[in-house]
């Protein structure tokens, strides 16, 4: 009786390690649709560290949260189309009312890169994996807006409060009522030193 006791142990202890090894190996993939300046069902603004997307009203009564948002832009002499880019990239005449961005007192600031990154190699990128930072880190220069993004597209970027990660572009949608949809990787990096 105690050698079948001991081995339905042994089999519930190797069954537990098996499952924690497992889940300790997935890796969380943020999904986030932002829409553009003129859209009024989707949210246009974001914050990585909240997981949290917000409307212009919302996310002006919480500025020092907010790291990307939204925007389409085309005129006879700028061709942004639609674009990432965060409150301190100093985006003006796009959004309207006392809610703007351009009239925050706290206006983060986020960079991005576009990455030489195939999807499938974003893909394949692990939880707190080093090229959730070191592609940025690398970069020799670096920019306040993600511009032109299109399916497919991978850029790195960072946080004014220190998230690195990867954005992997999902869908666009062009224009002032449009939306941008993409994965997102990201870790604080203070995990990474």
């Amino acid at each position: 009786m105690k050698t079948k006791y001991y081995t339905l142990l042994m089999v519930l202890c190797i069954l537990f390690a098996i499952t924690s090894c497992e889940k300790d190996d997935e890796v969380k993939i943020t999904k986030v649709t932002l829409g553009a300046q003129a859209n009024t069902s989707t949210d246009g603004f974001y914050a990585v560290r909240e997981d949290k997307t917000y409307s212009m009203t919302e996310a002006s009564a919480d500025q020092a949260n907010i790291d990307i948002f939204c925007f389409y832009e085309l005129s006879e002499t700028v061709f942004n189309y639609t674009c990432l880019a965060s409150p301190g990239s100093g985006i003006t005449g796009i959004f309207s009312g006392e809610n703007a961005p351009e009239n925050w007192t706290t206006q983060n600031t986020t960079r991005f890169l576009q990455t030489a990154l195939t999807t499938d190699e974003y893909d394949a990128v692990q939880e707190n994996d080093a090229l959730l930072y070191s592609l940025f880190l690398a970069a020799e220069s670096t920019y306040k807006k993600a511009k032109n993004v299109q399916v497919g597209q991978v850029w790195t970027f960072h946080t004014a409060d220190d998230y690195f990660g990867l954005i992997k572009i999902t869908g666009v949608t062009a224009g002032e009522d449009g939306d941008v949809s993409f994965e997102m990787k990201s870790m604080y990096y203070e995990t990474a030193k």
